[in-house]
C-alpha cells in the first residue's frame, strides 16, 4: 500500500452522500467517523470532505448546558 503523494497533487477525500471507492483496493464499504473514513476491506483511511462538516463544527451559542 503506497500512501505517498507528491506536493501539489490532490489528496483523495471521502465525500458524504456520494459513492466512494477506495483508492487502494477499489471497494466501496466504509466505516465513517467524524473526521476520517476507513475502508472496511483494506483499512486505508481518507479524510472526510471538510465542506460537508462546517455546520457540525460551529460552536453552539445560547444553549445552556
Amino acid at each position: 500500500m503506497n500512501r505517498s503523494f507528491t506536493i501539489g497533487a490532490r489528496t483523495p477525500m471521502y465525500a458524504l452522500h456520494a459513492l466512494n471507492s477506495c483508492p487502494s483496493c477499489g471497494a466501496s464499504q466504509w466505516f465513517v467517523g467524524r473526521i476520517i473514513a476507513e475502508c472496511a476491506c483494506c483499512g486505508d483511511t481518507l479524510p472526510i470532505n471538510g465542506s460537508a462538516r462546517t455546520a457540525v463544527m460551529m460552536p453552539l451559542r445560547g444553549i445552556a448546558a
